[in-house]
């Protein structure tokens, strides 16, 4: 079962070090500023607050530390005169970390137990890197994934009066700043108001969805890992029918760069799951499957790539840059899975590319055997 997530923004002290990173003598230097890696440090405490709750057992959460990766980014961008795109920040494109290595580390670094200490405990479990953000790159209009969004940290403390008051944190960075460039969220999902084993609301958080197929073959259910918040679970029976959630966009706005993210959970016996990418009339120009052999493949006719946790989650983030004569794909899988693929959309399906309004996950004939979906997510970003 996942963890409570709690999200720490509140810190005692934060330190950052951000320096160009050397090349090695038959490296190539870099096209240029834009092209620059960074090594980043971010180090401090953490205000935790967690308190115990039972003398008997440990009290488990889990904490997303958010540090300021913001602040070095713009001591280099001013330090080294690096050129910045037109317009706002905010407004016109933001600014992310990269990261193509790291080296996280958190520990205690204060507690506290009131009155009689009986078999009182304060642990730091594990840490890890939350899940990786993504855009549009401004100058580039390319994929920019694996963007630092925060370190989730896994503590527990036991006995009814402990606190584990606060949390140290060491995170090195290796990657490159990225200007984004601005987006419009035309699909957020939330799960959460619905209760589990009814299907999803057809009202989202950003958008509507739509279920199909046999009764209970979409419904939400309790989180299979972390994050905490409720998933959809899709699975098709034995039969004619086949299961989806149709998640559909606020609008159709036309050519332009969007990007699809999901996190996706394979059971050992999944079937294929699907994503496809289709018109607000349902008519599909692209599509994603996670096969029985842990590998992905786009549109049956695509060579299979990538490695797929089975059973465990992972994400999947689609990169569509639609235009009117041509578009493109990129398929991307991070998390515990990797790999990715770059594809064209077919010439026959490409006058649909333009008409993008919905997203269809499902599951069809002769696949049976469930798989569940959450933060499943549409942007967009104009020319």
């Amino acid at each position: 079962m996942a963890l409570p997530v709690k999200l720490i923004d509140s810190f005692a002290g934060q330190n950052w070090l951000i320096t160009p990173a050397a090349l090695a003598l038959n490296e190539a230097p870099p096209a240029d500023v834009h092209a620059q890696k960074w090594l980043l440090t971010l180090s401090g405490v953490a205000y935790a607050d967690v308190e115990g709750n039972s003398d008997g057992s440990w009290r488990r959460e889990t904490l997303l530390l958010e540090p300021t990766v913001i602040d070095p980014m713009h001591y280099a961008i001013a330090h080294h005169s690096i050129p910045e795109p037109p317009g706002s920040e905010g407004a016109q494109y933001s600014l992310a970390f990269e990261v193509e290595q790291l080296a996280p580390f958190a520990s205690i670094s204060s507690v506290f137990d009131a009155h009689e200490s009986i078999d009182a405990g304060f642990a730091v479990d594990s840490w890890r890197p939350n899940h990786w953000g993504s855009g549009i790159d401004v100058f580039t209009h390319q994929y920019a994934g694996t963007l630092f969004s925060g370190l989730k940290v896994d503590v527990a403390v036991r006995d009814g009066d402990a606190w584990l008051y606060r949390v140290g944190y060491n995170i090195a960075l290796l990657g490159k700043i990225v200007f984004l460039t601005a987006q419009k969220t035309l699909f957020q999902s939330n799960f959460d108001p619905t209760p589990v084993g009814e299907p999803p609301s057809p009202t989202q958080e950003i958008g509507s969805a739509k279920v199909e197929g046999p009764p209970r073959s979409v419904i939400v259910v309790n989180p299979p890992a972390p994050p905490s918040d409720k998933w959809v679970q899709i699975s098709r029976p034995n039969g004619p029918e086949i299961a989806t959630l149709d998640c559909l966009l606020t609008e159709t706005p036309g050519p332009g760069l969007y990007m699809f993210s999901a996190e996706i959970f394979l059971s050992e016996t999944s079937g294929t799951a699907s994503i496809s990418f289709e018109t607000t009339a349902g008519e599909e120009f692209l599509h994603v499957d996670f096969l029985p052999n842990n590998q992905a493949r786009v549109d049956d006719v695509g060579a299979e790539f990538g490695s797929l946790p089975r059973p465990g989650a992972f994400i999947v983030q689609v990169a569509l840059d639609i235009q009117l004569s041509q578009s493109t794909a990129t398929v991307v899988l991070t998390g515990s899975a990797s790999g990715a693929q770059n594809v064209t959309i077919q010439p026959a399906l490409q006058h649909l590319a333009p008409q993008f309004g919905a997203v269809r996950i499902w599951q069809g004939f002769p696949n049976v055997g469930e798989f569940k979906a959450t933060n499943i997510s549409v942007t967009r970003s104009p020319y």
